[in-house]
């Protein structure tokens, strides 16, 4: 597996702050920071405020349409760029994610996992002890 281009690649694909985590197993895993662009944080708002009769940046706003819009946007993103890493790597990937923080929603934090053969994400985590 080769780790510079899977890190070179993740750094070319929105995400920030890509750092090797120590893990006993063979697999290679990652924290990563998925950054939302002006766009996305742009449509996050309007989606909000069309689908919402509540106030702008409101709690309810904010935990009922702004962040599971941005959490779902990031998700789907993240899963694409796995699937295209896989196939042009020749891994198996999985990834976990963690909740935005409603006071900095400009990211959103990943755990992703790299091997070569079927994993489980769960236990991964739970050994590194996140």
């Amino acid at each position: 597996m080769n780790k510079k281009e899977i890190k070179e690649f993740l750094l070319d694909k929105d995400f920030s702050e890509v750092e090797e985590l120590d893990y006993k197993g063979e697999e290679l895993v990652y924290r990563a920071f998925y950054d939302f662009d002006e766009a996305e944080l742009k449509a996050a708002r309007a989606y909000s405020n069309d689908e919402s009769d509540y106030e702008e940046d409101s709690e309810e706003w904010l935990k009922d349409f702004f962040l599971p819009y941005l959490s779902d946007l990031a998700i789907d993103n993240v899963g694409q760029c796995m699937e295209e890493i896989m196939e042009e790597f020749e891994v198996t990937a999985q990834f976990v994610s963690y909740e935005i923080d409603s006071l900095n929603y400009s990211y959103l934090e990943f755990i992703l996992a790299f091997g070569n053969e079927e994993m489980d994400i769960d236990s991964i985590v739970e050994e590194i002890g996140l």
